[in-house]
């Protein structure tokens, strides 16, 4: 049994690839029952994916026992080490789930990981998916297009892209020509007239959002991208102005270099960011029936901003930054629930804090079970692939910290409903995936602090992963079981369908044990805050008003839409339950609500709290926007901003 756990074989396997002995590490020990002799596990070069920085083998080290535990020693890179410790980690969990002993968990902050051997907990589990067949696409990567340089005037070549203001508004439609600015002026000059006339007889109006593509033959230039920025009287949203462009851009046939021409008033960081998140497409799971032409990425040779301020280059690389947050965010939350799972989610959390400096822990079932989570774990058990707990800490340059944050994120990679089961028309059950959009977006934030490094903060970003199906292993939710809480609450559970807030509440009260003082959490946790918000607004609940500004200031200054909810506590009688501390949910109005004012009942006195619900917001059902159909990367760039204020 032990042999068919993923990206590990027992001693036979191992016997069969004695010729590839070379390509193999051994990461662990474990045995085939509570009593028997232990086995070697080894990790496979050949079968993991080069590219994902899980090759634990592209080390040269050796595994030593130490009294009851095995080190890994030797060269082993910050990157291969914590990644192959977070799949070894899942593996063991399985092999735990057969009755087995293995390994339980590792940390890592740099080269080396540890693992400790708990007492083994037998429960049954499928196999993951092979070693080979790693979702390596699932992966942080910051190759998300060329990065943005500054000059001092237009390099000829390529398109130029222009800024038009619209008309103010309330004007006549006979009010005189759009006015096409210095740069456009000076552009039509040199085209002949040729850019006034495309813009009349195109109607080209500025409209927010808006962008025509003027061919040009017999001229330096090939192309000029005009991008309307609305009403000349109103505020510009720069992101929105750079993603018109970008989709302007995006899969033009040799569209060479593109060149962004300074207006007054540009804001280069949104600017650019909006760019990046207009460029991206997701076609990773385009397969042989697509053209190879299509899946392709169709960026830009080079971008470049002509006339910014010598500060824009700065503002662009922090763009990239967050850029990229929120691209990891959008994929993870695209990712098909066979390819995201809770192990490999672990895996590629660790792959990111090995990629950008992060501190990784990754606790198994085992040592969540040491720990009393018993609300997260009753969720868990419901499938046959082993839960896990994500910790990413973010420690400051020179690690002083004078303030420090919790982001909390639901991780569901796939939520059937359980026993309450979603079924019939409208219940979304083949959306599910998105249900870990708020490990996504903790995730994406992770990403982009990271690289960021903000000064005086530090940062712990937590994680409960697991999926909600419907089993019979022991200690599986049922309706109407009694679970209890990492701090002793007792909770009746009445709907199975309202599992996020149960893995939050362990996740929540782990966090605090970090020493913040502040808590973010951020789930896709109710349908009734899509039916209250609609799909454009995030709901936020929060216990303190100073944190709630916060992150409405926040918000507001990246183009994301939060609206402040009541904590109604009379609302609180309809989740109280006659057998256990409360129940899990309460009567069908005010749903979204409800499950805020349970969370609230896992902070602790003196925490700042607050509660993102992204049910509406995580996914987009078509391109609009800055977005492109599918994950938007919801609240990154806010949780970003408010983790990235001075203290």
């Amino acid at each position: 049994q032990a042999s068919r756990s993923p990206f590990v074989a027992a001693a036979r396997g191992a016997e069969r690839r004695a010729s590839s002995a070379t390509s193999c590490m051994t990461v662990g020990a474990a045995a085939t029952s509570a009593s028997a002799a232990p086995m070697a596990f080894v990790l496979s070069r050949a079968s993991l994916p080069r590219s994902s920085g899980l090759v634990a083998a592209a080390a040269s080290g050796a595994a030593r026992p130490r009294g009851g535990r095995f080190g890994i020693t030797g060269g082993l890179s910050a990157q291969g080490a914590t990644a192959a410790a977070a799949i070894a980690t899942c593996t063991a969990a399985a092999v735990r789930r057969r009755g087995a002993r293995a390994p339980s968990s590792f940390s890592s902050s740099s080269s080396s990981f540890r693992f400790q051997a708990p007492a083994p907990v037998a429960r049954h589990a499928s196999a993951i998916g092979a070693a080979e067949d790693f979702p390596s696409e699932i992966l942080f990567r910051s190759d998300i297009g060329p990065k943005v340089e500054l000059a001092e005037a237009w390099q000829n070549g390529g398109s130029l892209v222009l800024f038009l203001k619209g008309k103010p508004s309330g004007a006549k439609e006979d009010s005189g020509p759009l006015d096409l600015g210095q740069m456009g002026g000076v552009v039509d000059s040199a085209l002949g007239g040729a850019l006034r006339t495309f813009v009349d007889e195109e109607e080209f109006d500025g409209k927010a959002g808006s962008a025509k593509v003027c061919q040009v033959f017999g001229k330096d230039v090939k192309r000029v991208v005009l991008v309307g920025l609305g009403p000349s009287d109103k505020d510009v949203d720069w992101r929105l102005a750079g993603a018109a462009a970008a989709g302007a851009l995006k899969g033009l046939k040799n569209g060479g270099a593109a060149a962004f021409a300074h207006v007054e008033g540009a804001a280069a960081q949104a600017l650019v960011e909006g760019i990046y998140l207009g460029l991206h497409a997701d076609n990773r799971y385009k397969g042989s029936k697509t053209p190879d032409k299509e899946k392709a990425p169709t960026f830009p040779s080079a971008l470049q901003l002509v006339g910014f301020p010598a500060g824009s280059t700065d503002a662009a690389v922090r763009a990239r930054a967050v850029a990229t947050g929120v691209i990891f965010a959008r994929e993870l939350v695209n990712g098909a629930p066979n390819k995201v799972t809770p192990p490999t989610l672990a895996a590629a959390a660790a792959d990111l804090s090995s990629k950008v400096g992060l501190t990784a822990k990754i606790l198994d079932e085992a040592e969540c079970e040491a720990m009393g989570m018993g609300s997260f774990l009753a969720v868990g058990k419901c499938s046959d692939l082993p839960s896990s707990l994500i910790h990413l800490t973010y420690t400051p340059p020179g690690g002083a910290a004078t303030r420090k944050i919790g982001i909390v994120g639901k991780g569901l990679t796939f939520d059937s409903g359980g026993y309450n089961l979603k079924a019939g028309a409208g219940s979304m059950i083949e959306m599910m995936k998105f249900d870990m959009g708020g490990a996504a977006a903790t995730l994406g934030a992770a990403a982009a602090v990271a690289q960021l490094k903000p000064e005086g903060v530090e940062v712990h970003f937590v994680i409960a992963t697991c999926e909600n199906m419907i089993s019979g292993n022991p200690g599986a939710l049922r309706p109407g079981d009694i679970i209890t809480a990492m701090d002793g609450t007792t909770i009746e559970v009445n709907n199975t369908d309202a599992e996020g807030r149960l893995t939050l509440a362990d996740a929540m009260l782990y966090c605090q044990q970090q020493g913040v003082s502040e808590v973010v959490d951020i789930a896709t946790l109710t349908g009734a805050c899509m039916v209250a918000l609609g799909q454009d607004i995030a709901g936020m609940w929060s216990n303190s008003d100073e944190l709630a500004g916060a992150l409405e200031t926040s918000a507001k200054a990246t183009g994301e839409k939060l609206w402040r909810m009541p904590l109604e506590e009379g609302y609180w009688e309809g989740m109280k339950s006659d057998f256990a501390d409360m129940k899990n949910t309460g009567p069908r109005f005010g749903g979204a609500i409800t499950a805020a004012l349970f969370l609230q009942k896992f902070v602790q006195k003196d925490i700042k709290w607050a509660h993102l619900d992204i049910a509406g917001t995580v996914w987009a059902d078509k391109a609009k926007g800055i977005n492109i159909a599918g994950g938007t990367g919801s609240m990154v760039r806010t949780l970003t901003d408010l983790v990235s204020k001075k203290a």
